[in-house]
């Protein structure tokens, strides 16, 4: 009998899906960390990530979709499913003031597109390690500018159909949007920027930059700011607390930016997982804050598990 793997993976090959077995996380990841995947997908269309979609669906096949993977701590166990690698997914039209760009295009190079038409109002592009994809299942800004700024529509996989949604249908909030945290995949968005002129916007992009490079660990493998509150500046109370250079394991909070946990060397998704529990309970404890996860977790059921295991066994806390 034929197993639903088998099937899928006939499919894959019969559609010419670029794919990959017993890859690591770790190597699609930024914090450089996660356990092996049984099948990574490299779709290089639009059609083809449908096709990806629809069929790990149709044989129950679990599947995470993944951009530049700067936002995501996965598990160290091993994934018995399909990652999906939108990075090959490139295509970008510029005209006018509008920019249409499938969701593996390169923020950094989304960024010289849009400068070398001196089109300003995402400078912010320039400092982000991520695809558009990404950015905007995120809503991810910084320096006062954001996606939900720019967006304009954004066509998804949802519900086993393609929809555009527009600006308001997207539900953006702080780092947040109606499909963080859903089964609905970002295919291509929409952009509506305004006319300046190169010069300007590689001016302030410069700008942004400069402060990135002062106030961020930015030769350290990390997924950026871990977290965010509603209107509270989490970074600030975390430096408020002493725990700016606190370790466990190869994991620790960054002492030039206490939003970042860095991977020092050698750190698994479990070090980097208790240290950021611990960090949400000292801040829920000590100031009455519980921060939100900027951060996507992928596969990280094995280590919640261990560590609920630990506390209830020896009567612990973690504080």
């Amino acid at each position: 009998m034929t197993s639903r793997w088998d099937k899928f993976l006939s499919k894959m090959k019969k559609y010419s899906v670029e794919m990959e077995e017993n890859m690591s996380f770790s190597s699609l990841t930024t914090l450089g960390c996660g356990g092996k995947i049984k099948v990574t997908l490299f779709p290089t269309s639009i059609q083809q990530l449908v096709l990806c979609l629809k069929f790990t669906k149709k044989y129950h096949i679990e599947r995470v979709v993944l951009g530049a993977g700067s936002n995501v701590l996965a598990g160290d166990s091993f994934f018995d499913g399909a990652v999906i690698v939108t990075k090959k997914l490139n295509g970008l039209t510029l005209q006018g003031t509008t920019a249409v760009a499938e969701c593996g295009v390169s923020t950094p190079y989304l960024f010289c597109k849009l400068a070398e038409k001196g089109l300003t109002g995402g400078e912010f592009l320039s400092c982000l390690p991520a695809t558009i994809g990404g950015a905007t299942v995120c809503n991810a800004g910084c320096f006062g500018q954001s996606m939900q700024q720019i967006v304009s529509s954004v066509t998804v996989w949802q519900n086993g159909k393609m929809r555009t949604l527009n600006v308001q249908q997207c539900k953006f909030n702080k780092r947040s949007s109606a499909f963080k945290n859903t089964n609905s995949v970002v295919l291509r968005v929409k952009l509506q920027l305004h006319q300046s002129t190169s010069e300007l916007v590689n001016q302030l992009a410069n700008q942004f930059r400069t402060q990135k490079r002062q106030t961020q660990p930015l030769g350290a493998k990390s997924a950026g700011c871990v977290f965010f509150h509603p209107t509270v500046a989490v970074s600030a109370l975390i430096d408020k607390a002493g725990l700016k250079g606190y370790r466990v394991g190869d994991a620790k909070i960054s002492q030039k930016h206490a939003g970042f946990v860095i991977n020092i060397d050698k750190a698994v998704a479990k070090d980097i997982y208790l240290l950021i529990v611990q960090i949400i309970n000292i801040l829920t404890n000590n100031f009455g804050v519980q921060p939100q996860l900027e951060i996507c977790l992928v596969n990280i059921t094995k280590e919640q598990d261990d560590i609920f295991a630990t506390s209830k066994g020896r009567n612990t806390q973690i504080s």
